[in-house]
């Protein structure tokens, strides 16, 4: 009786499965990422400043897991996990439970999407409501700054006709998290804790396919709405868990001064309502394949307003003015607006697809009274390499060293893809140059601001939070050779081979006080060792 038991429990499961298919289709999909990885100068740091180098070698795991209830092909749901990133041995990371430790049973686990689609009756409008990627278009590569993330919002789309379609997306960011919470702050704003819009960010999207023989393209618009309590405090640094990562892009890509520590002006967004419209043209030429042709651009431009909750400011003429707490300041300083252009020509052949791929991206000039040039961006990991960016398949602890986004950047570069050494083997290999599109006086300028300020000189950096800060008088290179080998039809082995090289010219980043002080040597994240080498091992089981 006992050795029935199983297959008596499994008849009765495979019958209750059978029974719930008739009305429910299931369905479930995902991955294993499991990566080992070795890299020099990972943290990418200023060792004589007191950064730590971080560690040489990391092994870790990311499961995701996609369940979809489908009730006819008009309606079904979706819910998604990630459990992971688990770092092998690792308790906790900033806060959050891992799980890599002995012992294991942490808690690493996430919730990703979480969406209904259905189709309006008797119409071809199709509908997406909930927890979902949402991404605008960028073809020349992936990862579109402005928007390409999770977020919880309502997408609906609908053919016109054979050549033209109408997708409208609507998200809500934030809402209910200001990071400043100061009574003074609120008041003089006349903001109304009670009412959630003052603290809320919206964004708007109007996109429009269109396809031709040969032809691809999509225009888009976008608009974000962001209310006045969303302001960041000053006070508080990126070491928090809340804004670590989808906010900690926001916080940057939509304010002033990235990259140069808190200088002059903190809250680079907050006090009062702001509006950034974005606009935007992707094209895909494929008439003449095996010529390809991909081309992008962008431009944003983001309304300034803001508070500013210490005692002085530096106006343009470089006096100080001293003002009350949480005054309000000259509007055009917190300007942000800029333009993106991106182009690849690729030609397929027998023995692979070479090609050239370049991009600008506008930088600042070096008035600090005016804003930015920089185009705001809002999120996105930018993916066209693996250790400067974020392009890596494997667990993500030696990627991004460079930057998130290629903002205030030029770029120009070799690849050749898909090249193929034997069967189900194949290799890729990118050669990237790139330079600071950003005035080669601005540092020297917010240098002189923070002195005249009474602030702390040495914390102007070339290295932000989430990039590095590359004046004209700055260049960098990067080196990725991808292998990938197909050892079963769903499990491929990813080799990541690559060399970073990031040069910050030091008269430019350097700087002598009125009372003779030279700044620059000590700066915190002002690399000593410009460079990096990783190689990963990536196993990726799909499913």
């Amino acid at each position: 009786m006992r050795k029935l038991s199983p297959l008596i429990l499994a008849a009765a499961i495979s019958l209750g499965g059978a029974t719930t298919a008739s009305a429910i289709d299931f369905k479930i999909k995902g991955y294993w990422s499991l990566s080992y990885e070795v890299a020099t100068n990972s943290a990418f740091v200023n060792s004589r400043a007191g950064g730590s180098t971080g560690d040489d070698f990391s092994a870790g795991e990311r499961l995701r897991l996609q369940l979809e209830a489908k009730a006819s092909k008009y309606l079904s749901g979706t819910v998604g996990l990630e459990i992971g990133d688990i770092y092998y041995g690792m308790a906790e990371k900033r806060g959050r439970s891992v799980g890599g430790a002995l012992g294991a049973d942490g808690s690493p686990i996430k919730l990703k999407r979480a969406f209904l689609d259905w189709e309006v009756p008797r119409t071809d409008i199709k509908v997406r409501m909930g927890i979902q990627g949402m991404k605008l278009p960028l073809f020349a590569s992936d990862g579109n700054f402005v928007l390409d993330d999770d977020a919880a919002g309502i997408v609906a789309s609908s053919r016109v006709n054979e050549n033209v379609s109408v997708t409208g997306m609507w998200a809500r960011l934030l809402n209910d998290n200001p990071l400043e919470t100061s009574p003074q702050y609120h008041n003089s704003l006349n903001y109304d804790v009670s009412n959630p819009d003052h603290d809320a960010l919206d964004f708007f999207s109007l996109l429009v396919p269109l396809r031709f023989n040969g032809l691809q393209m999509t225009p888009w618009l976008g608009l974000a709405t962001m209310g006045d309590g969303v302001g960041r405090n000053p006070n508080k640094d990126y070491s928090e868990d809340f804004i670590r990562t989808s906010r900690k892009k926001l916080q940057e890509g939509m304010g002033v001064y990235t990259g140069t520590g808190k200088a002059p002006m903190l809250l680079e967004y907050g006090g009062g309502e702001t509006y950034t419209w974005w606009g935007g043209l992707s094209a895909n030429l494929s008439r003449f394949d095996p010529f390809i042709l991909k081309f992008d651009f962008m431009y944003g431009n983001k309304r300034g307003n803001g508070m500013y909750r210490d005692k002085t400011y530096t106006k343009d003429n470089g006096k100080v003015k001293k003002l009350g707490k949480h005054a309000p300041l000259d509007a055009d300083r917190y300007n942000r607006s800029g333009w993106f252009a991106s182009v690849l020509a690729e030609y397929k052949m027998d023995w692979g697809t070479p090609g050239i791929f370049a991009w600008y991206s506008s930088g600042d000039d070096d008035d600090l009274g005016n804003g930015s040039e920089r185009m705001p961006a809002m999120s996105g990991n930018w993916d066209y390499t693996h250790t400067g960016f974020k392009g890596t398949t494997a667990s993500g602890a030696y990627d991004g060293l460079f930057a998130y986004q290629p903002i205030g950047l030029w770029g120009l570069a070799l690849q050749l893809r898909e090249v193929p050494l034997m069967e189900d083997l194949k290799t890729h290999l990118k050669v990237l140059y790139m330079r600071g599109t950003n005035s080669s006086n601005m540092p020297k300028k917010i240098a002189e601001s923070q002195f005249m300020l009474g602030e702390s000189v040495s914390g102007i950096s070339p290295a932000g939070a989430i990039g590095s800060y590359l004046t004209t008088n700055d260049w960098a290179m990067e080196v990725d050779w991808n292998t990938e080998y197909k050892i079963y039809e769903n499990l491929k082995l990813i080799v990541e081979a690559s060399y970073l090289y990031v040069d910050f010219d030091k008269d430019t980043w350097s700087y002598t006080a009125p009372d003779g002080v030279k700044y620059g040597r000590d700066w915190v994240q002002r690399p000593d060792n410009p460079n990096v080498f990783k190689v990963g091992m990536n196993f990726h089981y799909s499913f």
